[in-house]
């Protein structure tokens, strides 16, 4: 019975066994050439990396300042890249393995012919690229392209320690397994003609690509829009989307460094895309790739390139002058309608410039001026004393102080009222109320409302408006003001506070500080009795406000002493400043902040390799930035720090009026007028504005005139809308 069961398993078995076999010839014989060309269709390719868009950046009206061109970047793997660069055969070795397996070596050569012969490939290939660059508007010898290869070598040398730090652990990197441009904005026919010429170089390939360009005119931009820079180490170890393969930053690329570009970058840069084929070319995967947004300002572009021309031509009548800066605001929105700094530079030349721009420490073109530099703000800030004096009750609308010109009559060389022009006299303005000592800028007023004030009082104040913060802009490089409290002054300057301290800050000295941006806006809120910070890039949301705690009366005295600035027989601004218009009218606040000459260059005394003494002159804005290039220039010379010191200062001679230079400030609003060509005070200021003019002297003579034409400016280009603004409000 046993040996019946055992039979007919094993029977079951083997017809089972018989099956399979059966099957598996019919698989490996009768079917054979159908499975291995389903074996080799499954074996797919390298997937193609497909590049997005950047997004353009464009003016208020649509204007495309800056955006992305199609173009064609001629890249080569980074095996052969480090083979180049490597005094080790480690890296070509690693090759020559690689291309023995695609067969484009046999595998029966040694491993010596091929380095040899791969070796001599590599260098007839630098004299090609070479060659495909004869023709171009900057030819590149092969010593130039194989230096650019050793900076690639270096830079994902870089990224790799970064990300080892991140890691823990040293490994390869993404970057040593892909292509890298080694030339790049080849246009359609050095595309064409270098697919035909590397065609033999399996290593070198020409992708797809892009480069920024620029609007016809675009110097006056160039602070506003910003540069682009290659990724460092640093933006791939931080990259916040490192996990994701489609956005993560690559060694290859470049990023917003500054301005718009860097503001908004998460907004203008894409995200890859990608496309895999199998061997017979039949699309496995197709992710297309998600372009930038573009970014609209609300900047105004005609109006930009206008007030630019004008302040270049003041600071060209002025040979003390360095550069200046003009802010335009909406008052209503705070919406940036011009934001100008000069000098500038053509964007789209920047880097054969750069040398240039970085050397002329007389000018500074690369400053941006208008959100960047700080100056003491004059007195444009006395509208705001008066303003903190009349909340907290020092003084009323209808006070009075007596100005003969000094404080004291004991110590006249101390704390005196400004000098009349052309003179060695002090204005002495008599007996005068708040309205008349904005008219006439008085000092002394403001001395001792600052000293019944004090220095807290003050400070609290000038928090309400926004002194000591950053403006709002949304720019790395918008500087905070510098609102100096007591607190403030103990940390940063080890001074307590005197009651010079108070003094000072109440026309706008001392360590007080404010920029362009900064000092239009508070303009804006003399105009509206409101704060809010100032919008550069276009939103929906708007940025939010608050009202200083001042009655209608407070603010009716601040703004009829400001439009006495310009309108008023005693105006500061009165003999310099002629602004004729129907339907505004433009109050304004001279400043004339006191300036010292900045350095431009440092001498560096040094002991060469050798022994050997000298001096050297190196071309900086600042000590330590001196310091730091020297040694980068000079590595093995030893220099003493304390040694060093400025060589020439700009301006490079004493202020013609022999006293202390000065900027030259001119802070405005054009207030609405009624039928009467009076102001209308019951309706709102539509537009704020800002003129600096470097070691510019007098506000009312250097900045007072350009702020005229700059109002005209504004009316001829926004008159329109402005009109229709005013025909709201009455409706």
């Amino acid at each position: 019975m046993f040996e019946k069961r055992l039979r007919s398993l094993l029977g079951v078995l083997a017809l089972g066994a018989l099956v399979l076999l059966g099957r598996l010839g019919q698989l490996q014989i009768v079917h054979a050439d159908y499975y291995r060309q389903r074996a080799e269709r499954s074996l797919i390719l390298t997937p193609t990396q497909l590049p997005f868009v950047r997004g353009s950046i464009r003016d208020r009206n649509g204007e495309v300042l800056v955006s992305d061109e199609p173009c064609w970047d001629l890249t080569i793997d980074y095996g052969v890249i480090a083979a180049a660069c490597e005094e080790a055969p480690s890296a070509i070795l690693r090759e020559i393995k690689r291309w023995k397996r695609s067969g484009r070596y046999p595998k029966t050569v040694p491993d010596e012919q091929v380095q040899a012969a791969m070796r001599e490939e590599i260098a007839v290939m630098w004299e090609e690229l070479s060659a495909l660059t004869a023709r171009s508007p900057e030819p590149q010898s092969a010593f130039v392209l194989r230096r650019r290869a050793r900076e690639i070598y270096d830079h994902i040398a870089g990224i790799r320690a970064a990300v080892a730090v991140r890691r823990g652990f040293d490994a390869p990197v993404a970057e040593e397994g892909q292509p890298h441009a080694v030339l790049t904005g080849l246009d359609a026919d050095q595309q064409i003609t270098a697919r035909e010429m590397f065609a033999r170089y399996p290593w070198v390939h020409v992708e797809a690509s892009s480069v920024r360009r620029f609007a016809v005119d675009a110097e006056p931009f160039a602070h506003v829009l910003g540069r682009m820079g290659r990724v460092d180490p640093d933006d791939v170890a931080t990259d916040p989307e490192a996990d994701d393969p489609f956005a993560e930053y690559r060694a290859d690329e470049r990023l917003g460094t500054s301005g718009v570009e860097y503001t908004a970058e998460r907004m203008l840069r894409g995200r890859r895309g990608q496309i895999t084929l199998d061997r017979d070319n039949t699309v496995i995967e197709d992710i297309e790739a998600e372009h930038g947004k573009d970014v609209t300002l609300t900047i105004h572009g005609p109006l930009q390139r206008r007030l630019y021309r004008l302040l270049g031509n003041v600071v060209h009548q002025h040979p003390a002058s360095s550069g200046g800066a003009i802010v335009v605001l909406d008052v209503r929105t705070r919406n940036v309608l011009a934001l100008v700094s000069y000098p500038s530079y053509d964007p789209s030349l920047f880097e054969e410039l750069y040398t240039d721009l970085r050397d002329d420490t007389d000018r500074l073109p690369l400053l941006f001026r208008a959100v960047n530099c700080r100056y003491p703000p004059g007195s444009t800030i006395k509208p705001l004393v008066c303003l903190a004096g009349l909340m907290n009750g020092r003084i009323t609308p209808d006070s009075r102080e007596n100005c003969t010109g000094y404080l004291s009559e004991e110590n006249r060389e101390a704390w005196r009222c400004w000098e009349v022009r052309g003179t060695s006299l002090r204005k002495a303005h008599g007996s005068i109320d708040v309205v008349e000592a904005l008219t006439g800028s008085c000092n002394v007023f403001m001395y001792r409302l600052g000293e019944r004030l004090g220095v807290d009082r003050l400070c609290n104040t000038f928090d309400m408006a926004g002194v000591g913060r950053g403006s709002g802009i949304g720019l790395r490089e918008d500087a905070a003001g510098i609102n100096p409290t007591p607190g403030w002054l103990m940390a940063n300057k080890h001074q307590t506070v005197t009651p010079g301290t108070a003094r000072l800050f109440a026309i706008g000295q001392g360590e007080l500080a404010m920029t362009p941006v900064q000092v239009a806006n508070m303009m804006a809120t003399y105009a509206s009795g409101r704060y809010r910070p100032v919008t550069l890039i276009q939103t929906e949301t708007p940025t939010p406000e608050w009202k200083l705690p001042a009655t209608n009366e407070h603010w009716q005295a601040i703004r009829r002493g400001i439009y006495g600035v310009v309108n008023s027989p005693e105006g500061t601004a009165h003999k310099y400043v002629h602004f004729e218009n129907d339907r505004y009218a433009l109050c304004g606040k001279t400043g004339s902040a006191t300036a010292h000459p900045w350095p431009t260059s440092y001498r560096v005394p040094y002991v060469d390799e050798f022994g050997v003494k000298g001096v050297v002159v190196v071309r900086e804005a600042a000590k330590d930035p001196a310091i730091e290039r020297f040694r980068r220039e000079h590595p093995l010379w030893k220099i003493d720090p304390a040694r060093v010191e400025v060589a020439t200062r700009w301006p490079p001679y004493p202020s013609p009026d022999g006293d202390n230079y000065s900027h030259a400030w001119f802070a405005a609003f054009l207030q609405p007028l009624d039928a009467h060509r009076q102001p209308d005070w019951s309706r709102e200021a539509p537009i704020a504005l800002a003129v600096l003019i470097e070691f510019g002297g007098s506000g009312a003579q250097t900045s007072g005139p350009l702020a005229t034409q700059v109002a005209a400016e504004v009316l001829n280009v926004l008159g329109g809308e402005l009109d229709a603004r005013r025909l709201d409000e009455v409706h």
